[in-house]
């Protein structure tokens, strides 16, 4: 979520800065990576008063743990003033025009995902793990994949385009720079692929 938010970050304050990520695992309603919702986080920094800290000033663990306690609950204040409040609104589910639109128009946008599974009997479901834990490079594609079902992770888009003929959407995952193509994955657009737009968000100021 927390790069669903950078784009109001910069709007605000004129300048760009990763906002942290552990001050949510750490002093949100949510579990991390163990388990966690947007709606949650959401929920979370509204009731902080729109505030999050930069990454500088709250830095990640190295394995992005959640820790025992919430250090700096502070922040920088994402909205501009009383007429406009940090807000989330669901996008038309499976509506993948509608989601490049928002995207070219808003900025990020937060999605759910099948990742797969790691074990189990269901193929289909452990090539798209396999295939996703390992992605280095080119447009993600698992045929078959469930599209609302096993939505295990969570992602952000941040833009889309086509290579050789596939349209892809650009997406940045939440587990650092060392995982698929420098944190980023292309994942296939117009397919609906393994549910990316089954349950999309966007945040803003309304």
């Amino acid at each position: 979520m927390v790069s669903a938010l950078e784009k109001t970050y910069a709007q605000i304050y004129n300048a760009s800065g990763p906002l942290s990520p552990q001050q949510l695992i750490d002093c949100s309603y949510e579990n991390g990576c163990e388990g966690g919702s947007f709606v949650g986080v959401f929920n979370y920094v509204r009731d902080s008063s729109d505030r999050l800290n930069l990454e500088k000033d709250y830095p990640s663990t190295p394995t992005g743990a959640k820790q025992d306690r919430c250090q700096n609950p502070n922040g920088q204040v994402l909205s501009h003033n009383t007429t406009y409040h940090l807000q989330y609104r669901s996008l038309p589910t499976g509506n993948e025009q509608y989601m490049k639109q928002t995207v070219y128009e808003q900025g990020p946008i937060y999605v759910y995902y099948n990742a797969g599974k790691r074990e189990g009997n269901d193929t289909i479901l452990r090539e798209a793990s396999t295939k996703f834990d390992h992605y280095a490079s080119g447009i993600y594609d698992v045929p078959g994949c469930p599209t609302n079902e096993n939505m295990n992770h969570a992602m952000v888009i941040i833009g889309y385009g086509t290579e050789n003929g596939i349209d892809y959407w650009l997406v940045k995952n939440s587990w650092g720079t060392a995982w698929g193509d420098d944190g980023y994955i292309k994942i296939k657009r117009n397919a609906n692929m393994c549910g990316i737009a089954t349950w999309p968000y966007y945040a803003g100021l309304f």
